[in-house]
């Protein structure tokens, strides 16, 4: 690492055959678009090369290497997630670049995601949130039918959202609007 704090190129070469694969790999995770993946990867070792002199305080370089990746990666989908392109991208490659998982086992992932983050919603904010995404019914035919106000709907709407938004993050290191497109597709390619 002391040759590559000093602007050793033979260093940097070494950094990028050593861990060029693996910060790919877990890019991949996050991104599901080998292309963007692979840009990605790249960014984060040239990255490291611009700031190399800051790692001369880095106890465990394969840790802070990992670290940098990861939250390079969420740093990309949240820009994605303000883009509809990169998100509609990373819909459509999320399946081509990660041909370990099949469509049946994302759709039990994901329905199983929902159907938790669903669970653990009060009863009027579930019955308010199926009845507005599930059914396409509008605030105030929703308020009509349950006999609320409107106020009382985008409350329960709020809340759904935001246990919905947490638990992406949770489960999968990702904003809500991130997640949205793969959800999209997962419902529309539903196996059979």
């Amino acid at each position: 690492m002391a040759q590559l704090v000093e602007g050793d190129e033979g260093a940097f070469k070494t950094l990028y055959e050593r861990y060029g694969e693996t910060i790919f790999r877990l890019v991949l995770k996050y991104l599901a678009s080998e292309e963007l993946a692979r840009d990605i990867s790249q960014e984060i070792l040239i990255k490291i090369w611009e700031k190399r002199e800051g790692l001369k305080r880095v106890q465990n370089f394969e840790g802070y290497l990992m670290h940098a990746a990861r939250n390079h990666a969420i740093d990309v989908l949240r820009a994605a997630s303000r883009s509809d392109i990169v998100k509609g991208e990373i819909a459509r490659q999320f399946y081509q670049g990660n041909s370990c998982w099949d469509d049946e086992t994302l759709h039990r992932d994901y329905t199983s995601f929902i159907k938790r983050t669903l669970d653990s919603l009060p009863p009027r904010a579930r019955e308010v949130f199926l009845l507005h995404r599930e059914e396409g019914k509008s605030y105030d035919e929703i308020a009509a039918a349950l006999g609320i106000s409107r106020n009382a709907v985008r409350n329960s709407m709020h809340l759904a959202l935001e246990k919905f938004r947490a638990a992406a993050r949770e489960e999968f290191g990702m904003t809500l609007s991130a997640l949205l497109p793969i959800l999209a597709y997962l419902n529309q390619h539903r196996p059979h």
